[in-house]
């Protein structure tokens, strides 16, 4: 009777991530015109304003429809410290803008570590000790002195010291 237990499959709270989506950077931003700060990003402000100086310049507000962060973050403070000329429609074509070359960036990303992991000789990551094993084995041969590498350079067939020429 206490045998008779039922099995349930696990609820993960955190979904988990494909092997090819693990370690790439996928933005969760609501806004991708100003990434949930409430200013446009300054690379997108100079597709506007050439010339724009994000250190000199004021920071242009964010006003795309679907984005409350700049009256969140900077509504209280007075518009004028702002460049305000942005309206929602320049900053909706902007977000959308963004949007596809964050999804440009994160498909090449995927592309080329698949590409990577076909042209591998190794099949399979390194696992945990494998690295430490690696990294071990570096230290060791990086503490081997000058002297040491010229002895072994010379023991081995081909290896010149540095007195003979090669004709």
């Amino acid at each position: 009777m206490i045998n008779d237990l039922p099995q349930f499959d696990r609820l993960p709270l955190i979904p988990q991530l494909e092997e090819a989506e693990k370690e790439i950077f996928h933005p969760h931003w609501n806004c991708f015109c100003c990434q949930d700060s409430g200013f446009i990003q300054p690379h997108l402000v100079k597709k506007i304003i050439p010339d724009y100086n994000y250190n000199q310049d004021k920071n242009v507000a964010c006003q795309n429809p679907s984005c409350k962060s700049f009256h969140q973050k900077w509504g209280n403070i007075n518009l004028e410290n702002f460049d305000t000329r942005f309206l929602p429609a320049i900053c909706q074509k902007l977000d959308l803008l963004n949007r596809e070359t964050w999804r440009n960036t994160v498909q090449v990303q995927i592309d080329t570590r698949c590409l990577s992991q076909k042209m591998s000789i190794r099949k399979v990551d390194r696992t945990e000790n494998e690295n430490k094993e690696v990294q071990e084995r570096k230290r060791e041969i990086e503490a081997i002195p000058h002297e040491q590498w010229m002895s072994i350079r010379e023991k081995y067939p081909g290896g010149q010291s540095e007195d003979s020429s090669v004709a």
